[in-house]
């Protein structure tokens, strides 16, 4: 009997093409300039947002970030740029 690859289409495809996954399957990216600015990319929504804390949706999970004076800079459909003095990310 022949194993089947579970593999979805888009992974395949991203593989074959030597594609970055999180541009193919929409995975998040988090991209951190010191403690003081951090983007997320592929983003689904916000789910809580305070100065101390900013709780992402992502196709990937929840994204969590902690600090102090957390501000949104910067917000597109996909994309958002927290700026403040961030001290932890967490993956839940």
């Amino acid at each position: 009997m022949r194993k089947r690859n579970k593999a979805p289409l888009r992974e395949k495809v991203a593989d074959a093409m030597e594609l970055p996954k999180e541009i193919a399957i929409s995975m998040p990216r988090i991209t951190v300039l010191a403690q003081k600015e951090a983007t997320v990319e592929n983003y689904k929504g916000i789910i809580e947002l305070d100065r101390e804390k900013i709780r992402l949706y992502t196709s990937a999970g929840m994204v969590f970030l902690g600090g102090e004076n957390l501000d949104i800079s910067a917000i597109t459909d996909e994309d958002i740029t927290i700026c403040g003095t961030i001290r932890k990310i967490e993956l839940e």
